[in-house]
């Protein structure tokens, strides 16, 4: 399904980023996941061209629920057959850096649009669950040498502050690799 959408955005040219476990699978280590997560830079009120380009790709789609939850949330889901799609429109400052700073990698033999390995980590932070802290460990432990750590600590510093929990857990995440590196 990640292909079939890429290939649809692509061809419409409207701009994505591939998220989630499938980016996660490129940057660092491949995981199993049961969703497409898809970050859309497009603004909610030119959403009905993502819509068209859902439908051609085999989605289903509520658009009176998808622009409701994009207006009030920055995501929504359409469904591809059993599989779900997590769409995520811009919403925080971070999507216009994460916009500048997507990477094309191979999707099937095909070169797609991914997330960076550093935008994916600052938005696996802001989610704070326990599978996304266990992502960013392992992504961090097995990074490339031009991993920008300092890039992660800064969004996270601008969007969650500099006393939230998220960050001590970043600082104590390196703390802790750097340590095993040794």
């Amino acid at each position: 399904m990640a292909r079939r959408l890429a290939d649809a955005l692509d061809a419409a040219a409207l701009p994505y980023a591939i998220g989630g476990a499938l980016a996660l699978g490129v940057w660092g280590f491949p995981r199993a996941t049961n969703d497409v997560d898809l970050n859309l830079y497009l603004e909610v009120d030119a959403l009905g061209a993502a819509f068209a380009v859902f439908r051609r790709a085999g989605c289903t789609v509520d658009e009176e629920q998808a622009l409701a939850s994009a207006r009030d949330r920055g995501d929504f889901s359409v469904k591809a057959g059993a599989m779900r799609v997590d769409v995520f429109v811009p919403s925080v400052p971070l999507y216009d850096s994460a916009r500048t700073r997507i990477r094309q990698a191979p999707l099937e033999g095909r070169p797609a649009w991914f997330l960076s390995p550093e935008d994916l980590v600052v938005f696996k932070m802001l989610f704070f669950r326990t599978k996304d802290v266990l992502d960013v460990e392992r992504l961090v432990a097995f990074a490339a040498a031009d991993f920008d750590r300092a890039y992660v600590r800064r969004w996270l510093v601008d969007l969650v502050g500099a006393d939230d929990e998220r960050l001590a857990r970043w600082d104590r995440l390196l703390a802790d690799v750097d340590g095993i590196a040794r």
